[in-house]
């Protein structure tokens, strides 16, 4: 009978540990759950540096002239078609990302409209490539 005893008693102590720490490890969570709600995902951010690196080499984004002075005087080479798509899909581009700089759009409507923009560009194959 006293071993009945002793156990019971040992049983109701581990089962009061338990609940006492499954309580403050719920508690821990909710914490981090809550500092984290307003965190982009990283892996979308990842994601959407990649596309952004990927769009900026096909599009030759550094080769766009800053001014309207320096594409006048590269008409030889900005006159083409091609080339007039390339210019409208980097402004594309540039609005899309001072758009979510801004926080006009969220995360995931950048990485949504960077998809539609990646497809788009890699339809066109290697059209942008520079005609001197």
């Amino acid at each position: 009978m006293e071993f009945l005893f002793f156990f019971s008693l040992t049983g109701v102590v581990i089962v009061t540990l338990i609940l006492k720490f499954d309580k403050k490890q719920t508690v821990k969570v909710n914490t981090v759950l809550k500092e984290t709600r307003n965190v982009p995902p990283l892996f979308m951010l990842k994601s959407t540096e990649q596309k952004i690196g990927v769009l900026k080499t096909a599009l030759r984004f550094d080769d766009v002239p800053q001014n309207m002075a320096d594409a006048a005087s590269m008409s030889n080479i900005y006159n083409t078609q091609s080339e007039n798509s390339r210019l409208s899909k980097v402004q594309e581009l540039k609005l899309l990302s001072s758009k979510y700089n801004n926080g006009q759009i969220s995360i995931e409507a950048y990485n949504q409209k960077l998809d539609e923009l990646l497809e788009q560009v890699q339809s066109q194959g290697g059209s942008f490539e520079l005609a001197c």
